[in-house]
């Protein structure tokens, strides 16, 4: 399995994700031992995990970190999983957001969270660290390739992981 160290939010607030129903919850752990992260899916409606990557559908990911983690880390473990999940012709589509949105990436701390979140009525992706806004892009193809690094139906980072976001599996 490989470790992707990776989290997204998107042009939601706290408030807002708070408002949002928690679909589920999952762990990752690396040579599986190492507590990495946990990762907590949200969504605004019941019905959302059937597609959940529509673009109509607004989501979050939080991913709550256990150990320490750089920019670098992100950027390798988000590269592997996007070149596994797509052709080079499809990431060249949207390079420019991914390069944008990977020079937001700070390095984390154990107790640290980013949040992924897209929000569908706005076709936006944004990246918190800590409830503090990195970066926002607006792209439904964006949005979409990059959450799919978790909730993808092809080689996500882990499918147990996705199976448990998705459906609450523990």
């Amino acid at each position: 399995m490989a470790v992707i160290f990776l989290f997204v939010s998107s042009g939601f607030s706290m408030a807002e994700i708070g408002e949002m129903q928690l679909r589920g919850k999952g762990i990752v752990k690396y040579l599986g031992f190492i507590k990495v992260y946990d990762a907590s899916l949200y969504t605004k409606n019941a019905g959302d995990t059937q597609n959940i990557l529509s673009p109509e559908i607004s989501k979050c990911l939080r991913l709550d970190y256990n150990v320490s983690l750089t920019p670098e880390n992100f950027i390798e473990g988000a590269n592997t999983i996007l070149k596994r999940q797509h052709t080079p012709t499809t990431l060249n589509t949207i390079q420019k957001e991914i390069n944008i949105f990977h020079k937001a990436y700070r390095s984390v701390e154990e107790g640290d969270n980013y949040q992924l979140c897209y929000e569908g009525d706005s076709a936006v992706t944004t990246l918190l660290l800590n409830q503090k806004e990195l970066v926002s892009i607006e792209s439904a193809d964006f949005g979409n390739i990059y959450m799919g690094i978790w909730l993808g139906p092809q080689e996500p980072i882990d499918e147990r992981l996705r199976d448990n976001l998705l459906y609450g599996y523990n």
